[in-house]
């Protein structure tokens, strides 16, 4: 939970109508299909099954990942004849 200094006091924060404001979403594991609520379960489910969030990645190496899609895509799969 956030909270905010308001009025002289910490107090939990909330957004409109005054519902409490998360940073993380629920979700359900894709792989062991349990309620996964806080970050904390999130790294160990992906820890489980060897997995990781390409979001979590820093920007260079996704740069550097997404360069080598471009590249390979432009691949047709056909091997030239050099000896001709």
């Amino acid at each position: 939970m956030i909270y905010v200094y308001r009025n002289g006091e910490i107090v939990p924060k909330t957004g409109k109508n005054g519902v409490p404001v998360y940073r993380f979403k629920d979700y359900e594991s894709p792989v062991t299909g349990a309620l996964i609520t806080s970050p904390r379960q999130r790294e160990r489910d992906l820890n489980k099954s060897d997995a990781y969030d390409p979001r979590d990645t820093p920007k260079e190496f996704r740069q550097v990942k997404e360069q080598r899609e471009r590249v390979n895509a432009g691949f047709t799969g056909r091997q030239l004849d050099f000896w001709r």
